[in-house]
């Protein structure tokens, strides 16, 4: 019973991995990549950042937030049981066997809680804050298809396979720059920042399976860097961990400074002609130093897998290679747990994901651009890949729509759909990484959602009157005067 009680406390652990993630970037929506206009559109590239007016503020919850993930059906249900608090080991262990069927799982969250923007004459402004959680897995491989699937699987022995995993959640407060707009072909921009991990987890395991004395062993074993509040409590006459994020312990954790971090984005962009543009950036170049909440697990362990259960094959090579020789149930199912845990709380440092962007982007008339944008993930052993191409539309004056086609990952059946209203007191966005997420699901492996809204501060007012029949080519101008200085006020400032 002990066994069980462990075993299951390993899979919760790994949902929580999921879960976490579901809580919160998606990476910024590639549908967006062609309308540089949006507010938020230096989170692409800090050469972006040109505003429209001269003072753009919005805050939480309309700075914008984007949500993502794959695999959307069985986390959808698993999430679905977990709220309804009917969760079972079978559904947990459904997550780990999509897994393995997976080259990676990505899932991230943005949100903005402040973002403030100033167009002044030596180049334009940024400050934004902004709270990120993501989280990247690959549990692919021979070897985890061989212990956790139901059907026939096969396994080279010795042959190692890695199991990376990485999430973190931290707050990031940063200060973007950009050149100023004067008609030239090149613009640039650099983005500080300053990180404040709130949560990691970091997974070095690995295994493998032997042939000791005749017998063959699944050995498996490794660290995880952990920075999270838990708590040792008892159970059953044993130690459980457990998250511990109740009470105080809550505004703790959202408050936590301890865990700083530095990085920086950089960003180029090149008109080659008046209709073509080629951009260039490189979003999350830096690192956390993790020094709080250190619950660090180094796990070991082997487990004997019975001859009868198998049968074995020797290649010219001398390559031995196990096949299964049962169906409907995994090794898992009959894996107890026993891997010997020690703590550690050393200090451990964790690089962000660097997303590098780049887009080509030509207009074919005054009101429809096509482009081609892609977007590389960057993390060891967890890159990832995605490649969009988009065409937007100038609908009418306060209308921006841009959709296309994109691949992300493995993924190949996405429509990514943009739309950007503009108004005189600001700017509204909403859009998806797939739409056929909403009209299919059941034949959408992605799901994705972007929104946000900006106002504008201190907008200029129009001093010109309307057009009248009296006057076809010519409006007449209400005369303002500075009360001070009695210099006529200009319509739109320089």
């Amino acid at each position: 019973m002990k066994q069980f009680q462990r075993n299951k406390r390993i899979y919760i652990f790994l949902v929580w991995l999921v879960l976490a993630a579901l809580g919160s970037k998606a990476q910024p929506n590639l549908a967006f990549y062609p309308l540089e206009e949006q507010f938020n559109a230096s989170s692409y590239n800090p050469a972006f950042l040109h505003p429209k007016e001269k003072f753009t503020i919005s805050i939480f919850p309309f700075g914008g937030t984007s949500i993502g993930y794959n695999n959307q059906q069985i986390i959808k249900s698993l999430v679905k049981q977990t709220l309804s608090g009917i969760s079972s080991d079978d559904d947990y262990k459904k997550v780990l066997q999509s897994l393995t069927d997976r080259s990676a799982f990505t899932q991230d969250l943005e949100s903005t809680l402040l973002t403030f923007t100033a167009r002044l004459k030596s180049g334009n402004f940024n400050f934004r804050i902004k709270e990120v959680q993501n989280f990247s897995t690959s549990l692919k491989g021979q070897l985890t298809r061989f212990i956790f699937n139901n059907d026939i699987q096969s396994a080279v022995i010795g042959q190692i396979q890695d199991l990376p995993a990485q999430a973190m959640h931290y707050r990031e407060y940063s200060l973007g720059y950009s050149l100023p707009f004067r008609n030239h072909k090149f613009s640039a921009g650099i983005r500080a920042k300053i990180y404040f991990g709130k949560a990691a987890i970091v997974s070095g395991l690995s295994g493998s399976i032997h042939t000791i004395s005749n017998n063959y062993l699944l050995q498996a074993g490794g660290k995880i860097n952990l920075s999270i509040p838990l708590a040792q409590t008892p159970q059953n006459g044993e130690s459980a961990t457990t998250l511990s994020l109740s009470g105080s312990n809550t505004m703790d954790y959202l408050l936590n400074s301890g865990n700083k971090g530095f990085g920086a984005d950089l960003g180029i962009k090149y008109n080659v002609n008046p209709n073509l543009v080629f951009s260039l950036s490189v979003i999350d170049l830096g690192r956390i130093d993790w020094k709080t909440n250190l619950n660090s697990k180094v796990f070991d362990g082997e487990y004997s897998i019975s001859k009868r259960n198998i049968s074995s094959n020797m290649s010219g090579n001398g390559t031995e290679t196990i096949t299964k020789n049962f169906r409907n149930s995994s090794f898992a199912d009959s894996i107890p747990n026993i891997f010997r845990q020690t703590f550690d709380t050393t200090r451990f440092t964790t690089s962000l994901p660097v997303n590098i962007y780049a887009g080509i982007k030509y207009r074919i008339s005054p009101k429809i651009t096509i482009s081609l944008a892609d977007r590389f993930m960057l993390l060891k052993e967890l890159n990832y890949n995605s490649l969009a191409l988009m065409t937007s539309f100038e609908m009418n004056k306060i209308l921006s729509v841009s959709t296309g086609y994109a691949t992300i990952s493995k993924s190949y059946a996405n429509v990514p759909l943009a739309i950007l209203f503009h108004k005189d007191w600001g700017q509204m966005f909403l859009g998806t990484e797939n739409l056929l997420a909403f009209i299919i699901p059941s034949h959408s492996d992605f799901a994705g959602i972007s929104f946000g809204t900006c106002f504008y501060l201190f907008k200029n007012r129009n001093l010109s009157k309307s057009l009248s029949d009296d006057y076809p080519f010519f409006r007449q101008k209400s005369i303002r005067r500075n009360q001070n200085t009695g210099l006529i006020v200009k319509e739109f400032t320089e």
